[in-house]
């Protein structure tokens, strides 16, 4: 040790610095202790804790400068040093204080706790409701924690059959009626309010903090009725599902009055999942899908499942959000599979969801919905899953019942809301749907869905403009919100304005996010399509395959290798065609568009022999796939037997098969079907053309159903009626038919193969009715 050193530590000594020091640390670990204890318990502005932790910070180095000038006996002045760096460090205290106070947070929405009129229902002895635990560790990455740890004590509560639990998403309805969201501090007196207002008659609400390697929560049970405090627990460990069956042990203890150990418990772990990241990333998957981010929520579901392969709510939730076929019925099954790792009320609604997704059993799956619901009276979300149902079905009446039933439990259930504004606007009812459409904006502020939603709901009243604002604002604010970019193209397309569709998009075809920069390409195909530029289309689909597969994304690169292959296969490009319909193949094995695809390039050169070839590869990978797979099969191959036999031009065995298909699968014609341009074709052949006018309806309709307008199916739709009122010897309705598709797509049907003798026939027919 240099003599330096030693004489600077004897000056530290001599000057009491050090003791300074700890004892200036042990006097700002009680400040922050008892103003971290007036935060928690008297709804006090976290400001005051976070100003407190930074002059505690800053007047640290103070008190060390200040003894160091000062910690000798004698005549004290301020040397120019000791004031240069006092003041430096009283100025970072100054601001900093500032910046913290001056941050702005959301002001709450007026609290609204009910429908006027409207009492809470009384639970009833042993009602409990449990509110998301208030995040102490002033880490923000930890706020989905304090819902969550809410959420896996209401699951382990709900399993004593004398506790009658308030659902969790529920508490989160009400909290957000009160102005309130689901990671927010909440002061004690609408605490009180807010669960008193759900029915129940005790309250659990508590906190969590980060202690080292360990989690600290600590809860209280709250007496409604007079807001006494009944009994506080606490427990403390690093494996948070272990700390929550303590506690949820402890409550239930207190609020049976008797002794309840966590082994008698079903642990929490075994009703969700074991793995802490696996639930975080399904809770942060669930508040993307409340905001419409489905390819966020996605994300999240897959990373859960990846941390957890028996994660059955996580592979429920993915099985909705997947790109592929064999990724939905993979998840689908997995959610089946790992059911009994669920709560009942969950096990329920993964059961419905399987049963009319998977099975098509839409009438088991509106079953098990009603019997959710009366088991659970305050089941918002089954009611919303059954309403929608209804709606599919052409029962909108029923379905707009059940629906505004879900609204009547929460009036700030935005899902809801946005349904029956589409409902209105359908029926025609304007005021309705325009003050519902407001409302859903009103309550979502700041994302893009809403004002999405309100665009297509304009767009019903003709208000078009105005309606592709909106599009654009939802760009604005979510520039990967992939459905706003295809109803822009869309209103365009609507209105035979291709080259505006593509105006349109220009501004977006550089954009960031790596969904939407294989989306926009995908759209900029569609214009080109609807213009007859079908070669420039295929371009167009080929470069958002290659972009998707520059992102390394086999998920997005599926759908414009299929459209590619489809468009190849129009224009005549067989091998390209072929190429990509087997990078696809690899891709998604399960995809039926890759084996009719397959089926019609093959068929169209005349390879019969590659037809068959397909079609049995095809039966022995349905041979190995899922059971609900294999059940779908005979559909499948009986349709594929029916494409080769009109190839094989034998178009009343190729009738025969497809009306069996039909059959099997329960879709009469003209209900849309897979091969509906071959069995049109078929049928005009087979003498049967009257029936194949409602299939060409069909086909028609299919362009405008869902987000994205599909120009290719009306071009085809217009030639095969064309074609079937030849056969009927209509002549000037096929005229019509044959003008309108050389209106749309002008000189490049003759890029089309099977439409390429358009301006030929339009032309013998004008020439016959004028002779």
């Amino acid at each position: 040790m240099t003599d330096e050193l030693k004489r600077f530590l004897r000056q530290l000594r001599e000057r009491h610095v050090p003791r300074t020091a700890v004892l200036y640390l042990g006097a700002g670990w009680v400040a922050l202790e008892f103003i971290g204890f007036v935060v928690d318990n008297y709804a006090v502005d976290r400001a005051l804790l976070d100003v407190s932790l930074l002059l505690i910070a800053v007047g640290f180095p103070i008190a060390l400068i200040v003894t160091w000038f000062h910690g000798v006996p004698g005549r004290q002045t301020i040397p120019r040093a000791e004031a240069v760096m006092v003041s430096a460090l009283l100025l970072s205290a100054v601001l900093g204080s500032t910046w913290i106070l001056m941050q702005q947070t959301p002001e709450p929405r007026e609290a609204f706790l009910a429908p006027a009129g409207t009492p809470p229902s009384d639970l009833g002895e042993g009602s409990v409701a449990v509110l998301p635990l208030a995040n102490n560790t002033g880490a923000d990455s930890l706020d989905w924690l304090g819902p969550g740890l809410a959420d896996m004590l209401t699951t382990n509560l709900a399993q004593f059959s004398t506790l009658r639990v308030v659902s969790a998403q529920r508490l989160l309805d009400l909290m957000r009626q009160a102005g309130r969201g689901e990671t927010e501090s909440i002061p004690e007196d609408q605490a009180l309010r807010i669960a008193s207002q759900s029915g129940a008659r005790t309250l659990v609400r508590g906190s969590f903090m980060v202690i080292g390697d360990e989690v600290r929560v600590d809860v209280q049970i709250i007496d409604l009725e007079d807001g006494t405090i009944e009994a506080a627990e606490q427990s403390r460990g690093s494996d948070v599902f272990a700390l929550v069956d303590d506690v949820s042990a402890k409550l239930s203890s207190d609020l049976l009055g008797q002794t309840i150990t966590p082994t008698e418990l079903t642990s929490v772990a075994r009703l969700a999942t074991g793995s802490l990241d696996a639930y975080r990333e399904y809770q942060e998957g669930l508040l993307a899908e409340r905001r419409f981010l489905y390819e966020q929520a996605e994300s999240h579901f897959r990373r859960a499942v990846e941390l957890d392969s028996t994660f059955a709510l996580a592979w429920l939730r993915l099985a909705d959000r997947a790109n592929t076929a064999q990724e939905a019925v993979f998840a689908y099954v997995k959610a089946d599979q790992y059911k009994e790792k669920a709560s009942e009320r969950d096990r329920f609604m993964i059961e419905a969801m399987f049963a009319a997704e998977l099975s098509g059993d839409l009438e088991e799956g509106q079953r098990l919905l009603q019997e959710l619901i009366e088991r659970y009276p305050d089941e918002k979300e089954a009611r919303y899953q059954l309403g929608v149902f209804y709606d599919g079905q052409g029962r909108a009446e029923e379905g707009r019942r059940v629906i505004e039933e879900a609204v009547r439990l929460d009036p700030y259930f935005a899902p809801g809301i946005n349904h029956l504004a589409y409902m209105a606007g359908r029926r025609g009812d304007e005021v309705g749907a325009d003050t519902l459409s407001l409302r859903y904006l009103e309550l979502e502020p700041g994302q893009a869905n809403p004002h999405d939603s309100r665009a297509e709901i304009l767009e019903m009243v003709g208000r078009h403009e105005e309606a592709r604002a909106e599009f654009r604002e939802a760009l604005r604010i979510e520039p990967g919100f992939l459905a706003s970019y295809e109803h822009l193209v869309r209103s365009y397309l609507r209105e035979n304005d291709p080259r505006g569709a593509r105006a349109a998009l220009e501004p977006y075809m550089e954009v960031e996010d790596p969904d939407a920069s294989v989306w926009v390409r995908r759209l900029q195909g569609d214009t080109y399509v609807a213009q007859g530029r079908y070669r420039d289309g295929l371009a167009a689909y080929r470069r958002a395959a290659e972009r998707a597969a520059e992102l390394g994304r086999g998920d997005l690169r599926l759908a414009p290798l299929l459209e590619s292959a489809g468009f190849a296969n129009v224009t005549g490009a067989y091998d390209e065609a072929e190429e990509a319909y087997y990078d696809a193949d690899e891709i998604d094995p399960l995809n039926q568009n890759v084996l009719f695809g397959l089926l019609a390039v093959y068929g169209q050169q005349e390879r019969i022999d590659e037809m068959l070839a397909v079609r049995d590869s095809a039966a022995a990978r349905f041979d190995s796939a899922p059971s609900l797979i294999r059940d779908r099969a005979e559909i499948l191959l009986r349709l594929a037997d029916g494409i080769i036999a009109f190839y094989r031009d034998d178009a009343a065995a190729a009738v025969g098969l497809f009306d069996e298909s039909r059959e099997l699968a329960g879709a009469p014609r003209p209900n849309a079907f897979p091969g509906l341009g071959e069995e049109s074709l078929a049928l005009i052949e087979a003498g049967q053309a009257s029936e194949a006018l409602g299939l060409t309806k069909t086909l028609e309709t299919i362009s405008g159903a869902g987000n994205r307008f599909a120009p290719f199916p009306l071009h085809a739709a217009l030639y095969l009626r064309g074609r079937a009122h030849e056969a009927l010897g209509e002549q000037t309705l096929a005229a019509a038919s044959y003008e309108k598709l050389l209106e749309l797509a002008g000189d490049g049907v003759r890029e089309a193969v099977f439409m390429r003798d358009t301006p030929e026939r339009l032309a013998r027919l004008r020439a016959d009715a004028g002779a």
